[in-house]
């Protein structure tokens, strides 16, 4: 029997009758919509549910979605604090609202209202905007530190700076490097390429040297071996900065310190970094990289650089990949016309979807077109006040095996070459995303299990029935993703999708007149002349960082508001350069925006 069955086919108060202990039992089973149900039936059932916010709604916490670590920290936080929970007896309830969570060190019942309220922003694209403007904004690639409150940005002239991410005040600059750097970031470790003998140098925040051990610390190599000698100008200090002798000291916040340097066999020319087996003990920093014939995977941490995971490509995918990334368990490299897979267990391909020379259907099961985006989006009226101003657009699509599926095949230009140019490739908890420069977007839906099918002509079949193609009739060049949030840019437009409108696989199901709809967001409030500097995007959870030309956007006279007025950059973005960061900021309690 259900939770739902006992409530229901209990003759008597249920809370009465089973007795408080048992009845938070029952509840603490509740998905959060059943709870909020339960909240309203009796006022003693609303006191009992207020008066136990931990045992009810901190599982719901893990449930719903919340990052790892910040429900990790709040039940450390509640530990640390811990209080007697609050009872009562049910069969006198109290004349009195329900009782104050002031007192308690986490009320798990707000953090999952703002968790909910935030996902419901991106879902709608619900976001206020504000600037970030490092250094003489000339932002190339950035990265965002959560845990120093910094963006690290590489420069179109040269250097590496750190800057405070809230004031955009630098803190701290490694000059004179390469100009046009990539960066990767991971858990306090910057990564980038030196524009010398292939190398690539990771240096480590003052957070992350803070978790190395004392022998760790005295084990670094000298700041001597890196192109930069450990050099830079200290912002704080007003002066050259050289690091510390003194192998047990910790540099002021935004300071880096050489960690060590990674040289690949071949000349590569496409990197990323992320956490393997993120959240549990065996977590590892990884960084993967390609050059045309090989691929490699380095342990961050581990002391030898040899210990590492090498792909040999076959000679039909070999050439410069334009793009890499990797899970746990698969390695990702975008060619011109396809995505190749390999298995990180085996080093060996899986697959290539789609297949770069197709017959008609062979690419996809659904498509869905955006043709003229200009017109496919219609303006959403002002929700709340300071409300960037957003289109919504539900496009209309077909499956394999609906009439007219052929002929949206043939208009969208996808009978015979699947995609050109494949220009990134993310995924999120279930899906696979890649976008390509001739304007598709590629959804793998459920990619692991697809992709983990041993028989080749059983897993080339789920792929291709859940494979949708959005195409749009502009060039996609940048992609992130964040949750369950995806975005993607052209030289014009930025989009916003949210996985949920989605609809469910497989896409060979038999023929319908009617296809659900997809909902796709567009930020109105940017210009095609800053949008066409956009060589960055970058997500986290409350917001979007994109490299954006603002006083290219001011020159052109500013972005509309819901009004039909203008609005132009502050100053700050367009002074120098003017290329610097635009951020939409989707969180519900952020009230310092611009």
């Amino acid at each position: 029997m259900t939770s739902h069955e006992i409530i229901q086919s209990t003759s008597s108060d249920p809370l009465i009758a089973l007795g408080p202990s048992l009845f938070l039992q029952i509840l603490s089973n509740l998905p959060l919509s059943s709870l909020q149900t339960c909240n309203s039936v009796r006022k003693s059932w609303q006191y009992l549910i207020a008066s136990s916010r931990g045992t009810l709604y901190r599982p719901i916490a893990h449930q719903i979605g919340i990052e790892i670590p910040h429900v990790k920290n709040l039940e450390a936080l509640e530990k640390a604090t811990a209080q007697s929970s609050l009872w009562m007896d049910p069969e006198e309830p109290p004349e009195t609202e329900e009782p104050s969570s002031s007192g308690a060190s986490v009320d798990w019942k707000g953090v999952i209202k703002s968790h909910v309220d935030l996902q419901n922003n991106w879902k709608f694209a619900k976001a206020k905007n504000q600037w970030i403007y490092p250094g003489r904004n000339t932002v190339w690639r950035i990265k965002v530190d959560k845990e120093e409150k910094t963006i690290i940005t590489s420069s179109r002239l040269d250097g590496i700076l750190i800057s405070d991410m809230e004031t955009s005040e630098p803190l701290f600059e490694y000059e004179d490097m390469t100009p046009y750097s990539h960066l990767e970031f991971v858990n306090g470790h910057l990564i980038f390429n030196t524009g010398d003998d292939h190398t690539f140098e990771v240096h480590i925040t003052p957070t992350a040297l803070k978790r190395l051990s004392p022998e760790k610390r005295k084990s670094l190599p000298p700041a001597s071996r890196s192109a930069t000698r450990g050099e830079g100008y200290s912002f704080p200090l007003q002066n050259h900065y050289t690091p510390s002798t003194d192998r047990s000291s910790i540099p002021p916040r935004g300071h880096l310190t050489y960690y060590k340097s990674i040289r690949p066999r071949t000349e590569c020319f496409a990197f990323r970094a992320r956490v393997d087996k993120e959240y549990t003990e065996d977590e590892r920093l990884m960084f993967g990289t390609s050059s045309g014939t090989e691929a490699y995977i380095y342990n961050l941490q581990s002391e030898n650089n040899s210990d590492m995971e090498k792909f040999v490509f076959e000679r039909d995918d070999r050439g410069r990949p334009n793009y890499i990334e990797f899970d746990d368990d698969y390695l990702f490299i975008c060619s011109r016309f396809s995505i190749h897979v390999y298995s990180r267990l085996t080093k060996k391909k899986i697959m290539t979807f789609p297949p770069a020379v197709t017959a008609p259907f062979d690419a996809a099961s659904a498509i869905y077109t955006c043709f003229d985006t200009s017109k496919d989006f219609k303006k959403v009226p002002k929700i709340r006040s300071g409300q960037v101003v957003i289109g919504e657009a539900k496009l209309q699509g077909k499956w394999i095996d609906d009439a007219g599926f052929e002929g949206v095949m043939m208009s969208t230009g996808q009978s015979r070459v699947a995609g050109r140019e494949f220009s990134a490739l993310h995924y999120t908890s279930k899906d696979l995303f890649a976008t390509t420069r001739a304007g598709t977007l590629y959804m793998l839906r459920n990619y692991h299990e697809c992709l983990s099918i041993q028989d080749p002509i059983l897993r080339d079949k789920a792929v291709n029935a859940n494979l949708i193609a959005v195409v749009f009739r502009e060039s996609l060049l940048q992609l992130a993703t964040y949750g369950e949030h995806v975005v993607t840019t052209s030289p014009t437009s930025m989009f916003l999708l949210d996985t949920s409108s989605l609809p469910l696989p497989p896409y060979n199901t038999g023929s319908s007149d009617t296809r659900p709809s997809i909902r796709i967001n567009k930020l109105l409030n940017v210009h095609e002349k800053g949008m066409g500097q956009c060589s960055c995007l970058q997500l986290d959870r409350e917001k979007i960082y994109a490299v954006y030309w603002a006083l290219g956007e001011s020159e052109a006279g500013g972005v509309q508001d819901h009004d039909g007025g203008k609005i132009l950059p502050p100053p700050e973005a367009t002074s120098d350069f003017g290329i610097c960061v635009k951020v939409w900021n989707f969180g519900v309690n952020n009230t310092e925006y611009q």
